[in-house]
């Protein structure tokens, strides 16, 4: 903690450049964090230098961290969070404006609003992958995140041009600045998948599957199918936890599938292999194995690792690639150099740039002991090193991995009432052995702001006073209703409407910073939250009590800190509503109005405008 060497490296080399650009804007919140929807135009030099002198001059530095158990994590892929019009000719370019600066989001440009981050009151800085990405079939005009080319090199695109420094210079420079205002760094890790064309299948091509390269071009290959009774006995045995003598593919789809190739090497970006019979073959696309009728197309930008070597499981399906067969785990080989190499990539990033924690990409689809073996040496090198996991579920399970916290379902549930009272009810019985993210949306689904801004607000405020990971999807606090991506939730006309042209997970898309947004009520809604000193009350020990209403459309709780009683209120209606709940009358009386608003009707019934809350504050007489 207090480290500077790089960031001072950094200023050093924009004082000392020639960065000069004619016309260059940027929001205005990025130096005046009040200035919301205004653009100014910059001179890029002199902006560069004053974000950094903000962030070497904070007077708030201190040794370690006194970190919230309930931190405020804000989510940026980072090459999007600061894509923006700089030249205003209403159009984003891939090109560098007058050879120099990018349009697209970068390094430097992500430090210099780690001011207004901070300001809003983020504790953590979660970044989705940041690998150089694959080129061949590729989506979008940049390609997604997650089809990393070289797990151990950083995306080009998120260097600035003119600046004479590397990438891990830039990076780790990155995290410096976080470390200086109080931040941790928690980075995105992929170990099931690579880029289709990556550079380990060229060092090591027995890390990955091959296929027979006529049977793509002709289409042959695709998703193994399954019929209606081998699929009730999947479901019935992977429900069961049996794995032995799992159903298998057909042999006609096992036979597309060879040996490692002899020789490998690239051809107009695609990987080919020549087998000794001096047939030619190549890497094939991942698609989606569970359930195994799952009708997604192949995923044309990614591939499957190769965990274990067994000539009767060479191939990709269900059972190879998530839900292991008990023959592949106990009599195929580990393909240990492979295993190796995932387990030294985090201890890499902890050693060179100094990352506080991990999330997991489908950890929950890794084998047991690879993972257990990842978050090892990972915590061998940093004791207090954060694993988060993308898993849906909450469970014990992962709580004996290792992991600290876990993504959860509340995306899923958010706006619908019953299940988010029923998602309180276990929070009050301790049912979850272990945090998951206080979270409307992720980048896999639709924009929680698509209801409104003012259903943004309400979610940000009743979550934010749950025991958790408290989350902002960037663009969250100004109600972005473009998505990242259609992973998740999706209808079909959404699905047709949006592609990887002008999708952020895998094009040029500007983030839009002047917009409608809630950055004062996130601001107020952590101001209370410090005072409160609900969020340093660890997931072991904090107490919260439903509140039972007389309409099924609001949702309530409460939650204890000293004397002090915090009470929440949320309408998950589009409709104005009317409730009560008991000694309600008494309590309104005797309680202190933090944030939100209400009325009373004649009869002393409370309304809640549509998508409106309240937070309450009373003292506990003793």
């Amino acid at each position: 903690m207090g480290e500077t060497k790089t960031l001072i490296k950094l200023f050093d080399t924009i004082q000392n450049s020639n960065l000069y650009v004619k016309n260059y804007f940027i929001p205005s919140i990025w130096e005046n964090f009040d200035s919301i929807y205004e653009i100014k135009k910059v001179e890029p030099k002199q902006f560069f230098l004053s974000s950094l002198e903000k962030i070497l001059n904070n007077q708030n530095r201190k040794i370690g961290f006194s970190f919230p158990e309930s931190p405020l994590t804000y989510c940026m892929l980072l090459r999007y969070t600061t894509t923006f019009d700089h030249n205003q000719d209403n159009k984003i370019s891939l090109e560098p404006i007058e050879g120099v600066l990018f349009e697209t989001g970068t390094f430097l440009k992500s430090i210099s609003i780690l001011p207004y981050l901070k300001n809003l009151g983020v504790d953590i800085i979660y970044l989705l992958p940041i690998s150089e990405i694959g080129i061949y079939g590729r989506k979008g005009n940049l390609g997604s995140p997650y089809a990393y080319k070289n797990p151990l090199k950083i995306d080009p695109k998120l260097s600035e041009p003119f600046l004479n420094l590397t990438l891990e210079e830039q990076f780790k420079a990155f995290v410096e600045a976080c470390h200086i205002l109080g931040m941790k760094v928690v980075l995105e890790f992929v170990f099931r998948t690579a880029s289709i064309d990556s550079d380990l299948a060229i060092e090591q091509p027995n890390w990955f599957y091959w296929v027979k390269e006529n049977k793509v071009i002709d289409g042959t290959y695709k998703p193994p199918v399954f019929d209606k009774l081998e699929l009730e006995q999947i479901f019935k045995k992977i429900e069961n936890r049996d794995f032995s003598n799992l159903i298998e593919p057909k042999q006609e789809y096992k036979n597309l599938f060879t040996e490692t190739p002899k020789k490998v090497f690239r051809e107009d970006n695609r990987i080919i292999g020549i087998l000794e019979s001096g047939e030619r073959v190549t890497i094939p696309s991942a698609f989606a194995d569970w359930p195994p009728n799952d009708t997604q197309p192949l995923w044309t930008d990614v591939t499957y690792l190769k965990y274990y070597d067994h000539p009767d499981f060479n191939y990709i399906a269900y059972n190879t690639v998530r839900m292991y067969s008990k023959e592949l785990q106990e009599e195929g080989q580990k393909i240990e150099p492979l295993w190796n190499y995932l387990t030294s990539i985090i201890p890499y990033y902890i050693n060179n740039f100094d990352i506080d924690g991990a999330m997991i990409d489908m950890g929950h689809a890794i084998p047991e002991e690879l993972l257990n073996e990842i978050i090892k040496r990972a915590r061998k090198e940093k004791e207090n090193f954060l694993f988060w996991e993308e898993n849906f579920s909450v469970t014990e399970k992962s709580k004996k991995y290792g992991y600290n916290a876990t993504l959860g379902y509340l995306f899923f549930d958010q706006n619908e009432p019953t299940k988010l009272i029923d998602i309180v009810s276990k929070l009050e019985s301790k049912y979850y052995p272990l945090p998951f993210f206080l979270a409307s949306e992720n980048h896999n689904t639709p924009r929680s702001a698509k209801l409104s801004a003012k259903f943004n607000e309400l979610v940000f405020a009743f979550n934010s006073f749950l025991p958790g990971i408290r989350f902002i999807l960037s663009g969250f606090e100004l109600c972005h209703t473009l998505p990242y991506n259609t992973g998740l939730c999706f209808s079909e006309d959404e699905l047709n409407s949006f592609t990887p042209i002008n999708l952020p997970l895998f094009s040029a898309v500007e983030f839009t910073w002047n917009s409608e947004n809630i950055v004062d009520t996130i601001r107020q809604i952590n101001t209370f939250l410090e005072d409160s000193k609900l969020i340093y009350e660890s997931f072991d020990s904090y107490s919260i009590n439903i509140i039972k209403t007389n309409n099924k459309s609001i949702v309530g709780y409460s939650r204890q800190s000293g004397n002090t009683e915090y009470i929440v209120f949320g309408n998950f209606s589009k409709n104005k509503q009317k409730f009560d709940f008991e000694n309600s009358f008494e309590t309104i009386r005797k309680s202190e109005i933090l944030l939100g608003n209400f009325c009373l009707d004649h009869q002393n019934q409370l309304i809640l405008e549509p998508y409106a809350f309240i937070v309450l504050k009373k003292q506990i007489t003793q």
